[in-house]
């Protein structure tokens, strides 16, 4: 739960002190919540140690998960690093401050995508990919290219025909010129959103493929194109998005249809390692055939 809606539940049991504070934080919320204990306690007219008796009556672990629940709420309305920068550090912070508030922000964000996952969904998102006859395109562009290489890399252990459509406009079309209706484009996009994801999604859909979609809000674009998406949390402790949930759902997918095609799975994996006892073979091979350098007199 929010701040505020942690007010509402505990409203009867607070004493006089704690609904003064109460009322300034929600006057002031969520920006207030990023002051210190002391420079909250100024401002509302109390004492540090009601605010952090008033938090831990809450529920909150502690000042810094308050902080965290802040910077989400102010920076889901903030489109771009430079606009989240004094939000997330704009305040004076310790190194320990900053390494704990990007864990508890990850841990937030995979609670969050997991409670939040449509089981039905996932299911159909697996079971499409796992069952496509045709291929396998996977899509992301500028900073979330590493979610579109790495669930790429581990798909194509576990089927054929996997591909990353790529991030610019040139190489995206040329690979666009040959898709069919057997294709499918999983996509991977978040804010501030790519117009060439859309752009990509529509001409797969024109062509009868299927759309996947994985992104962070209901209201994304992309989610029109798609024929089902699932979402993911990215709030952070830096001005910058955080993929920890991503890469999460992502190993999520590739585990559910490396288990829905279990035995193929494991007849490829058999064959992949063949391959490297191979490369390894030859490697070794190569080396021994290597002349020896010439010492020096």
């Amino acid at each position: 739960m929010l701040l505020t809606e942690r007010l509402a539940l505990h409203a009867a049991s607070l004493t006089a002190s704690e609904r003064a504070l109460a009322q300034d934080l929600q006057q002031h919320y969520p920006d207030g919540l990023l002051d210190s204990a002391s420079a909250i306690a100024a401002r509302s007219g109390t004492s540090a140690s009601t605010v952090v008796r008033l938090f831990a009556k809450l529920g909150y672990a502690s000042l810094a998960e308050v902080r965290r629940e802040a910077r989400s709420e102010v920076t889901v309305l903030l489109q771009t690093p430079a606009q989240r920068t004094l939000a997330t550090i704009g305040r004076a912070r310790s190194l320990a401050e900053c390494v704990d508030d990007a864990l508890l922000h990850d841990q937030h964000n995979l609670h969050t995508t997991r409670q939040g996952l449509d089981m039905a969904v996932f299911g159909a998102v697996a079971t499409a990919i796992s069952r496509c006859e045709g291929r396998v395109f996977v899509m992301a562009e500028k900073n979330s290219m590493p979610v579109s290489s790495y669930l790429a890399t581990h798909l194509n252990m576990c089927r054929p025909n996997v591909q990353e459509l790529g991030a610019g406009a040139p190489f995206a079309v040329d690979r666009l010129l040959w898709i069919e209706p057997r294709d499918l484009l999983l996509v991977f996009t978040i804010r501030r959103y790519s117009n060439g994801a859309v752009l990509a999604a529509q001409q797969f859909r024109a062509q009868g493929c299927t759309v996947l979609a994985i992104t962070d809000s209901a209201a994304a674009p992309i989610v029109a194109c798609a024929q089902h998406s699932l979402l993911v949390g990215t709030a952070n402790a830096s001005p910058f998005d955080s993929y920890t949930a991503a890469f999460f759902l992502c190993n999520a997918l590739v585990s559910a249809v490396a288990q829905l095609r279990h035995d193929e799975v494991a007849q490829t994996l058999r064959r992949r390692d063949a391959l490297w006892t191979g490369f390894e073979a030859d490697a070794v091979d190569g080396l021994r055939r290597m002349p020896a350098p010439r010492r020096e007199r």
